[in-house]
């Protein structure tokens, strides 16, 4: 059945009255009425009755104005979804993360994208590390990612949207735990659970010359996966960590954070999505960033 005879017939059902009908539709009166007819032969039954001031619906022909107008919104809402997926305002971006991530950042960067564009929808991923995130969007698998800086893969593109301090994550009852802040001095002889090296964290790489900076090369006690795994570890006492400022979120009875005294420990977040990407949802999406999202 074609959408112009139902069409046709909405208009018809209106005005009840095919002269009116005809006028509002741009077409002379036979061919409305065949049309008319044309649908009634489908469906096999009378739409309408011809009375002396017009036409009068049947019972089915009030049946198909229910349904026929179900029919056109339906159509106009799958207009309007494509119009908006072509003006790039309606549809998914993939982000990926890494469980470094400090708490505010996706909520931030997310109401920001919402008040301009509430019909992106956005699908997280979390990876272990940094590295994970770049390779996933380099391959397509994701439309963008939330790294820590910097960054050495080809063909990706950045923008940096915070800076966040390194602090220290101890054991509850370590000797250092009632400190207000620590050196990196004092952790000299502590021993320290990060990343695996293969895994190219880069809080492993700048606490490691965090560590060489004041004059020690660290005691890497334990390795693990993630950073939450990381935290499970300290929270047993197997050691230290340096972590980023704004994980403490990750509470824990057993966990004391602390700043660092070294003001300088500090690393950079940044959104980042393949060169040459043509989404426009993805172009919209990112052009919601604010400068700093702390």
């Amino acid at each position: 059945m074609e959408f112009r005879l139902l069409r046709s017939f909405l208009v018809v059902a209106e005005e009840l009255n095919i002269g009116r009908a005809a006028k509002r539709l741009f077409i002379a009166q036979p061919p409305l009425s065949k049309q008319i007819q044309q649908l009634e032969e489908e469906l096999g039954c009378q739409l309408f009755e011809r009375i002396p001031k017009g036409l009068k619906l049947t019972p089915e022909g009030e049946t198909l104005v229910i349904e026929a107008k179900k029919v056109k919104l339906a159509l106009e809402n799958a207009v309007a979804a494509v119009s908006k997926s072509n003006q790039g305002s309606l549809g998914t971006v993939n982000i990926g993360f890494s469980g470094a991530l400090p708490s505010t950042v996706l909520p931030k960067l997310f109401s920001q994208t919402e008040k301009l564009y509430p019909n992106i929808n956005f699908q997280i991923h979390r990876k272990s590390n940094s590295n994970l995130v770049l390779e996933s969007v380099a391959n397509g698998d994701i439309d963008a990612g939330i790294v820590l800086l910097p960054i050495s893969t080809l063909g990706i593109s950045h923008t940096a949207i915070s800076k966040h301090n390194l602090i220290v994550a101890l054991p509850k009852h370590h000797k250092l735990a009632h400190k207000k802040s620590v050196s990196m001095h004092e952790l000299r002889d502590e021993k320290f659970i990060t990343n695996h090296a293969y895994k190219g964290s880069v809080i492993r790489e700048v606490s490691i010359k965090a560590c060489v900076n004041a004059g020690f090369n660290p005691n890497i006690y334990k390795e693990t996966d993630d950073t939450y795994a990381i935290l499970i570890l300290v929270a047993a006492g197997f050691g230290i960590t340096l972590t980023l400022e704004g994980l403490e979120s990750i509470q824990s009875s057993d966990i004391t954070y602390l700043p660092l005294d070294d003001a300088d420990l500090c690393v950079e977040l940044a959104v980042v999505w393949r060169e040459g990407n043509p989404s426009k949802l993805l172009k919209n999406a990112l052009s919601t960033l604010p400068k700093n999202l702390l």
